[in-house]
This record gives structure tokens, C-alpha cells and sequence, in this order.
């Protein structure tokens, strides 16, 4: 009996090895980036955008919406094919980002998109994966600081943080400059929340005086609130740029794709198109040629 169970467990074991190898070999086979022709030719077209990113892409009464979502259908119509998103998690890089979704895929499954949106137009991060191809700057983003003006001066300095309260997104950006600025003396007032949309929810409930995040994400989150609070710019000095485009990355391989979808998107932002896809999501639009 011990020998026959030890040797059922070692059979299950060497198949449950057999078909990790299997899956590994299955994954490790090439992942081929579809040309422009392959795409009309199939009719439709896969655009990744992040998941769980208000306003830019997110679930609403379980419809997926966004500015990326509707930019997306938008270079989806007139490439005449259909839209078909895949949604990314954010991994610890951007680059680990461009090798799941565009000219790799992931370990678990090898899917890469045709084109992905949202993506930082940045020369250093383009050397790095040259892998990639990137095109279409769209949007131009920046760190933010609201804050309440019953309670501190317009355009505040951080200093203001040494005794009053102010929120930022858990492991953030925002939070590791304010955890650390001043030799760490803004530490005690630094709030965390989880999201965004929470830090922006305490700054209206009146449990902070002031929110620091990305200007769109600060705006979508107070949403019909914003107009109670003041709303300026943030230097986060020694933590990254303070402004900072947005475009698509494709594989190096369809660059074609690329092509078509800059002339898309500058289209777009010529005509006030996708001005007013901001508008209808109430973030303001800043050009990346401004």
C-alpha cells in the first residue's frame, strides 16, 4: 500500500511537472505583432488601456468607459474595425508594462495588444525598450495639489503640511515626496488612502485640508465638488518630472499601426475632438504641444 500511494503521488507529481513544462513551451513560442493590413483585414482591433484608472478607463455600472476607452473607439471607427480592449494591471515599470502587453506578453498568456494607450513619450524609457515603437503624444499630465481655502492660502507651499493634514494615494509618488521632503517632518500629517477617488472624497468630508495627486485623477475624483476647492500645480523636486506626455506604444514590428493611429489622434486634436472627450468626463485638456 505505501509503495502503491508513493507511487500514484511521484505519477501525479511527473504530470503536474509535464504539464507546466508543456504550458512553458506553449508560452515561450513567438508572439507576433499584427501588421495594419492584418488588422482591417480581421476587423478588429486590440487596444490596451489600464484597468481600474478613472476617468481614463474603468468600469461604471458595469460598462467600461473612460477618455482612453472613447479615444480608443474613436481610432477604432476610423480605422473602420471594431474596438476590442484588453485590460492591463499596472506591473512594478512601465517597462515590465511594454514588454507584457506590447511585443512580448505575459508568462500566463502571450496576448499582446496592437497598440497600447497612455503610454509616457519618453526618450529614456524608449531606449530602454527599443522593442517598442511609440507615436501620438495626446495628453499632457501633471502632478496637482488641492486644497481647501477656508483652511490654507492659495498655491501653498509644502511647508503647510508640517500642521495640517493632507492626502495622497498609498505608495504614490506624491506619498514618497511628502513622506520624505524636509527630512521627513511632513511625515505625521501625510494621510493614505488607497485610491485617488478616496483621498479626494476625504478633502470634501473635511478629514484633510488638502489632496496631492495627478491634476486629471484630483478632478475626476471630486468630480461636482471641484468648485469649492482651490486647485494648483506641484513641484516634486528630486521625484520625476512634474509634467510629462502621454502617447500609444506599438511593437517595433507595427510601426504601420503607429502611423495610422498618430494620424488619428492629431486629427483629433486639431478639430477640438478629443478636447471634448475630456470635457464630457469634466478634466480639463492640456495639449501636448502647449
Amino acid at each position: 500500500m505505501t509503495v502503491g500511494n508513493g507511487f500514484i503521488g511521484l505519477t501525479k507529481k511527473a504530470a503536474g511537472i509535464l504539464a507546466l513544462c508543456a504550458a512553458l513551451w506553449l508560452g515561450a513560442q513567438d508572439t507576433h505583432a499584427r501588421p495594419l493590413d492584418d488588422i482591417v483585414e480581421d476587423g478588429t482591433i486590440i487596444i490596451a488601456v489600464y484597468r481600474d484608472f478613472p476617468p481614463f478607463s474603468y468600469h461604471r455600472d458595469g460598462e467600461l468607459v473612460g477618455i482612453d476607452v472613447e479615444l480608443g473607439r474613436v481610432i477604432a471607427e476610423r480605422l473602420g474595425v471594431d474596438p476590442s480592449f484588453m485590460l492591463v494591471t499596472a506591473d512594478e515599470t512601465m517597462d515590465d508594462d511594454l514588454r507584457n502587453v506590447v511585443w512580448k506578453g505575459h508568462f500566463l498568456r502571450r496576448e499582446v495588444a496592437d497598440l497600447m494607450l497612455h503610454v509616457p513619450i519618453d526618450r529614456q524609457l524608449a531606449m530602454r525598450n527599443n522593442m517598442a515603437a511609440f507615436f501620438a503624444p495626446y495628453f499632457k499630465r501633471e502632478f496637482a495639489l488641492a486644497y481647501d481655502p477656508e483652511w490654507i492660502e492659495s498655491d501653498p507651499d509644502p511647508t503647510v503640511f508640517m500642521t495640517e493634514k493632507v492626502a495622497v494615494e498609498l505608495d504614490s509618488l506624491p506619498d514618497f515626496y511628502l513622506s520624505s521632503a524636509y527630512g521627513g517632518q511632513l511625515r505625521e500629517n501625510v494621510v493614505h488612502y488607497n485610491t485617488v477617488k478616496a483621498a479626494t472624497q476625504a478633502l470634501v468630508e473635511g478629514e484633510v485640508v488638502a489632496v496631492v495627486s495627478t491634476r486629471s485623477e484630483i478632478e475626476a475624483g471630486l468630480g461636482p465638488d471641484l468648485g469649492r476647492f482651490g486647485l494648483g500645480s506641484m513641484d516634486m523636486t528630486g521625484f520625476g518630472q512634474p509634467t510629462w506626455v502621454v502617447g500609444i506604444a506599438v511593437d517595433l514590428e507595427s510601426r504601420d499601426v503607429g502611423y495610422a493611429v498618430e494620424d488619428v489622434i492629431a486629427a483629433e486634436i486639431t478639430s477640438g475632438g478629443l478636447e471634448r472627450i475630456f470635457s464630457d468626463y469634466g478634466i480639463s485638456y492640456r495639449s501636448p504641444l502647449d
